[in-house]
């Protein structure tokens, strides 16, 4: 079901719902912005309301909780259904009705709740389970394309600090295949992938299954064609008023499993650190303090 489907839906239910929920209706057709962002207490407060209300209008709407019932609005705001000229159509819209303030304002929501869900409890057994197998990897490759190539490049360059293990996987010259020759059951593969999921990110992520390798997958959905058959998976929302799905998510999960890997390491990594920081400095990219 899309946003369009489920305004019409409620719509057509609207008089047939108590006075309560015609309020949380109401709510849901005048802020769906609210919807996507936050948690059910938390739009209950907003438009207030107790939260089992929130809950019972989802069930009234056919949903089995609150949660599938968000899914719906955070689909919408994610924009995972719409072409990148209706995302840009959506937004001069947007800004045409506020302020500039105001859509800063949406983004910096936007993100902060992005964060928070990345970064919250349904994440955390899963970072520590990531640092344990990076820690204990021969070969970490490492790869994102397009958009999420930021993320992937931040995790890559961050490691080669204090690693010599990393490689990560670009392409260049249709190479990309050639860059996963040598991966082994001792090794593991660091996935970025968002809807609408790259085909040679999709084929590498079944080569690497057929190899034995371990794979971390970053990605934005449970049922993500990436995240079936993975030694552990990072959820993390795109959500975002803007042409493209936000990437600050993925980009803060590289910096956070780059700092995982500094915090549990040795002495060596770093002595690493600190010869990787003498190079710099001898071509001028760090200057002596």
């Amino acid at each position: 079901m899309t946003k369009e489907e489920m305004d019409k839906l409620i719509e057509a239910r609207f008089d047939k719902l108590t006075p309560k929920l015609q309020c949380a209706a109401r709510h849901v057709l005048d802020a769906p912005n609210d919807i996507a962002l936050h948690s059910m207490r938390a739009v209950a407060s907003h438009a207030k309301l107790q939260p089992a209300t929130m809950l019972r209008l989802a069930r009234e709407l056919g949903f089995e909780n609150y949660g599938e019932f968000r899914s719906i609005y955070m689909d919408w705001l994610s924009g995972q259904n719409k072409t990148f000229y209706m995302r840009a159509a959506d937004l001069r819209q947007r800004s045409a009705k506020a302020d500039k303030q105001g859509l800063l304002s949406e983004f910096f929501l936007t993100e902060a709740s992005n964060l928070d869900e990345t970064f919250g409890p349904k994440n955390a057994k899963g970072f520590k389970v990531a640092q344990k197998i990076l820690d204990e990897s021969k070969e970490i490759y490492i790869f994102g394309q397009r958009s999420l190539f930021p993320a992937a490049y931040y995790l890559h360059y961050a490691c080669a600090m204090f690693a010599s293990n990393t490689t990560l996987l670009t392409g260049v010259g249709g190479t990309f295949a050639d860059e996963l020759r040598r991966i082994g059951k001792d090794d593991v593969l660091v996935a970025f992938s968002f809807h609408p999921y790259a085909l040679s990110s999709i084929a590498a992520i079944e080569f690497v299954r057929q190899r034995g390798a371990k794979i971390i997958a970053i990605t934005d959905s449970p049922v993500s064609p990436i995240a079936t058959g993975t030694s552990v998976t990072l959820l993390t929302p795109t959500a975002s008023p803007s042409l493209f799905p936000s990437v600050v998510p993925a980009v803060a999960v590289a910096q956070a499993l780059a700092a995982l890997m500094i915090a549990s390491g040795g002495e060596e990594r770093l002595e690493e650190i600190a010869n990787s920081e003498a190079q710099l400095r001898h071509f001028n990219v760090l200057k002596e303090k």
